[in-house]
């Protein structure tokens, strides 16, 4: 069994990957990545690691002001030719058909990658319009509030009803734990749930592997078990905005993209509680009411299943 839990990022994204005792291959195609202070100043070096140049770049009116304007100023600077879409303020921005097909209509087909500069939502819309435009994509955090930076499928809305869509994930991925530790403090609270959420996603993923014979790789589950440990022993730093502290959480946050990926199922980072995430927000979206953060309902999620394994 490899020792995925004690292996650098630099070895987790080996190329050629692994051949598992589990039985599986286990890759990924995230090609750079870097966390840490000040990591979003490597955005030219990564677009050279990943041979483009000339990225389309996606933010939300919050993103843009959080990194989107940095990033604006690095690619200027460094003499790198971009477009820009910047999502308006009419509408909340959701991961659906609406706002998939606005940008598929802004997209300029000069542009050679597809760069989101943002969290849980556009990240997953980047993924698909990636996807979709047959262009790489890459992403710069803004946030530590979800683990979908480095997992190849989208949590998308299809008429209303929440569905995962696996496509080829980001080959690029930036967090930049200086900006991250200034999100709101709810998004770093919604990054904590999404991480404890990983106690139950593990154990589920265990069961059903013991009860119905699934796939299970406890290479996989011991690399997510380690993860979470380490951001339990840094609350907190969390809440104190340590960097460092965020750090853990966003590498926990990657870690879980990573392992979805190594699966090729998302078993090793959600489980029941997300379900319950999917549910409440389908139920907000059909009632027209304001969405609380994927992971503080996952959080919540979590919570209750522990109620329902209690009994």
């Amino acid at each position: 069994m490899f020792d995925f839990k004690n292996m650098s990022f630099d070895e987790l994204l080996k190329p050629d990957g692994y051949d598992c005792t589990c039985g599986r291959h286990h890759a990924t195609g995230v090609k750079y990545l870097k966390i840490g202070r000040g990591a979003v100043k490597a955005i030219p070096e990564m677009l050279a690691a990943l041979r483009v140049s000339h990225p389309f770049v996606v933010c939300d009116q919050n993103t843009y002001k959080a990194a989107g304007e940095q990033v604006v100023q690095i690619l200027k600077a460094s003499g790198i030719p971009y477009a820009l879409y910047v999502f308006g303020h009419e509408h909340p921005v959701l991961p659906s058909e609406r706002e998939l097909g606005i940008l598929a209509m802004r997209f300029d087909y000069q542009c050679d990658v597809v760069l989101g500069v943002g969290s849980g939502v556009i990240n997953d819309l980047c993924k698909m319009l990636g996807w979709i435009a047959k262009r790489p994509c890459a992403i710069v955090g803004t946030a530590p509030s979800m683990d979908g930076y480095a997992s190849n499928s989208s949590a998308m809305e299809l008429e209303g009803v929440k569905l995962t869509i696996y496509n080829n994930g980001p080959e690029g991925v930036i967090c930049d734990t200086e900006i991250m530790a200034q999100a709101p403090m709810r998004m770093l609270r919604a990054g904590f749930g999404d991480m404890i959420a990983k106690y139950i996603s593990i154990c589920e993923w265990r069961i059903a592997n013991l009860v119905t014979g699934e796939y299970y790789c406890e290479a996989i589950a011991d690399m997510m078990r380690t993860a979470v440990s380490k951001i339990m022993a840094s609350v907190d730093g969390i809440l104190a905005r340590d960097p460092d502290a965020v750090g853990y959480v966003a590498e926990g946050l990657v870690l879980s993209g990573l392992a979805m990926a190594y699966a090729n199922v998302s078993r090793p980072a959600s489980g029941i509680e997300h379900r319950f995430s999917h549910i409440w927000e389908m139920i907000n979206i059909a009632r027209g009411r304001t969405l609380e953060l994927h992971g503080i309902q996952v959080g919540v999620g979590t919570m209750l299943t522990l109620e329902l394994y209690e009994y």
